[in-house]
């Protein structure tokens, strides 16, 4: 058997390369952005515990990559979930490199005023998209710390629309999205098709009862799976990421 090759600067490099190079290519044909899902997840296919623990699944090496692809994006977009649970910073500090714009997919404007992603000069680089249910009082009180809102159509399920989302992110000259999470964003893009990349990093670990990446629901028949194609395969410290694109049929 083949052994999988390990993940160098040269590879990275390249799919780096590859990935700007897609992702103008769409850009300039549809005014959208090249969306990338990545996730890091067990290898029975969980991302976090049933507490919502999620932290320390990658390598350091996996990490760095992740934020590497931060660099390279011209957006992260997470939902209002993420945030609560983890409050991240959604920033590129593992590597030298530019933060990208951080996009916080929120309905109802659940987000706390607390969060990191609302903190200091970073805020300006942030948008909440919410919808007409949020609350006006604190949509003024998120734009005082120097973030945007973003009022965006809701969709069948009073969701936000994420085709809509999209082509305001497009029409704000953003070519390049790395969706980072949680498993209702990620499920949602894949049930919508609006992905076109896509990136996994699997750690060697098994926690059994936790949070699954991508709803059962996604695809209720069998000729609808979703398949992949020009995948590659690469071995980082003791993980494997998988990088691929994704196939519509």
């Amino acid at each position: 058997m083949k052994s999988i090759p390990i993940l160098t600067k040269k590879n990275i490099w390249e799919i780096e390369k590859r990935l700007e190079k897609l992702a103008q290519a769409k850009y300039r044909k549809t005014g959208l952005p090249f969306v990338i899902l990545k996730y890091a997840q067990t290898l029975d296919g969980k991302i976090a515990t049933l507490s919502g623990d999620s932290k320390w699944i990658s390598a350091r090496s996996s990490l760095c990559f992740a934020h590497r692809l931060r660099n390279l994006s011209d957006a992260i977009l997470v939902g209002v979930n993420t945030i609560l649970r983890d409050d991240p910073q959604l920033t590129v500090r593992l590597i030298k490199g530019k933060n990208p714009q951080r996009i916080i997919v929120d309905g109802q404007l659940r987000i706390s005023l607390d969060c990191k992603v609302l903190k200091g000069k970073g805020a300006s680089s942030t948008i909440i998209a919410t919808t007409s249910l949020s609350e006006r009082a604190k949509v003024k009180r998120i734009q005082t710390r120097g973030a945007k809102v973003w009022l965006i159509k809701k969709d069948r399920a009073k969701q936000i629309c994420l085709q809509d989302l999209l082509e305001k992110l497009g029409e704000n000259n953003i070519r390049l999205l790395l969706v980072e999470g949680g498993s209702k964003i990620i499920t949602s893009f894949l049930k919508k098709r609006l992905a076109d990349h896509l990136i996994v990093i699997i750690a060697p670990k098994i926690i059994g009862e936790g949070v699954t990446c991508v709803n059962s629901s996604t695809q209720r028949r069998f000729k609808n799976l979703i398949f992949l194609s020009s995948y590659r395969v690469f071995k980082s410290d003791d993980d494997v990421i998988v990088e691929a694109s994704l196939k519509w049929c």
